[in-house]
């Protein structure tokens, strides 16, 4: 609806400031995006007038929860070029954006890091963002204490500004939160600990280390709804193209040598491949996926996300890109790795043309504007 230019003939020409204030409304309130909400409204005064300035998330920028903990969200954003720049590629980044101060910080889209230097300009009115998905992360009111909700966090509105969250308990058990409770529910399910935690349709889903996957529903009760894929070291859950799907990582034990002496090594574990998979909740279980099409994962620290190649600008799909700090002997930037599915091959991100150009630093028609 946003980034797009029509110019229909003077006979079929519809003065979009007529429309019914109620249907504008409406539509308003679908806008779950703060960035959406602001375009929406600079349309015109009539389109203004029919909105509300407020936020169409269950909050702004941050909220309390507890004494202990606060919660925050940022954007995973696609932002595409003006028509003045058209043959430029798109750039992906996350945005913690605070309308109300009018300001934001940006951060690296599959990392908690910020790079440095980030001071720009991003006018919002003029470039086409598109939203892929949105991160949560609670801070710590004593950020000398350890926390013990440091994983993937993942958020529910539950209807009149609640929402429940849920996310994994450093002992590998679910966590459930909902707005107004005094704390945390930790739910005693875990035959093994789990690794991944989204919400798809509505519901919340976890998975553990086996591939056992379950919907939690907001008054704690688990339900299983796949059994177990064995085989890899690591699950990520992502929605793509409509559907829920199952990553599972693959690590393999790598050694370095310290010095010329051979007196110490250095270990990690690398990333060697990863299986697709797709949920068929009919009958409980996952299927493996030969392709992922015209499909694109993201893995980050916190999120997990899709999105098109033709979205992207990229020749095609079928890649999962992915955070990983292994990638043989030599680190690469922001250690990012692309698997190809259709050859079975990782590459750093600095080798994969059209990928690279999607991250940090910004591209110049970005900076110009």
């Amino acid at each position: 609806m946003f980034g797009c230019s029509i110019t229909p003939s003077s006979s079929s020409m519809a003065d979009w400031s007529e429309l019914p204030k109620d249907l504008l409304n409406l539509i308003s309130q679908r806008l779950q995006n703060p960035i959406y909400l602001l375009r929406f409204r600079s349309v015109c005064s009539s389109w203004r007038s029919s909105s509300s300035s407020s936020s169409p998330f269950p909050f702004y920028h941050s909220i309390t929860l507890t004494p202990a903990f606060s919660l925050s969200h940022r954007s995973l954003l696609l932002l595409k070029p003006p028509s003045t720049a058209p043959n430029h590629r798109p750039w992906l980044v996350k945005i913690s954006h605070d309308p109300r101060a009018r300001t934001a910080r940006l951060f690296h889209a599959l990392s908690r890091l910020q790079p440095k230097r980030p001071r720009f300009a991003l006018d919002f009115l003029r470039l086409h963002a598109l939203e892929l998905g949105r991160e949560f992360r609670l801070s710590n009111a004593c950020p000398s204490t350890e926390s013990l909700y440091d994983e993937k966090l993942v958020l529910l509105p539950a209807g009149n500004e609640r929402f429940a969250l849920l996310t994994i308990h450093i002992s590998g058990k679910l966590a459930l939160f909902r707005r107004g409770d005094c704390g945390w529910t930790i739910l005693p399910d875990m035959p093994t600990p789990y690794d991944d935690v989204c919400a798809f349709r509505g519901t919340f889903y976890a998975v553990d280390g086996n591939g056992r996957s379950v919907t939690v529903g907001l008054d704690a009760a688990v339900r299983v709804v796949a059994e177990r894929v064995f085989g890899g070291d690591k699950k990520f859950l992502v929605e793509c193209d409509g559907a829920l799907m199952l990553v599972d990582l693959y690590l393999s034990a790598e050694y370095e040598n310290l010095d010329e002496e051979d007196v110490g090594d250095m270990g990690w574990e690398r990333t060697v491949r990863f299986d697709v998979f797709r949920l068929d909740e009919e009958v409980g279980r996952w299927v493996e996926m030969a392709s992922l099409g015209e499909w694109v994962l993201f893995l980050g620290d916190d999120c997990a996300f899709s999105a098109s190649a033709k979205d992207l600008g990229v020749e095609r799909g079928n890649y999962v890109v992915f955070r990983d700090n292994g990638l043989g002997a030599v680190r690469v930037a922001n250690g990012v790795g692309v698997f190809d599915l259709d050859e079975g091959k990782i590459s750093p991100l600095s080798e994969c043309p059209g990928f690279s150009e999607l991250f940090w630093p910004p591209p110049d028609w970005v900076r110009s504007n």
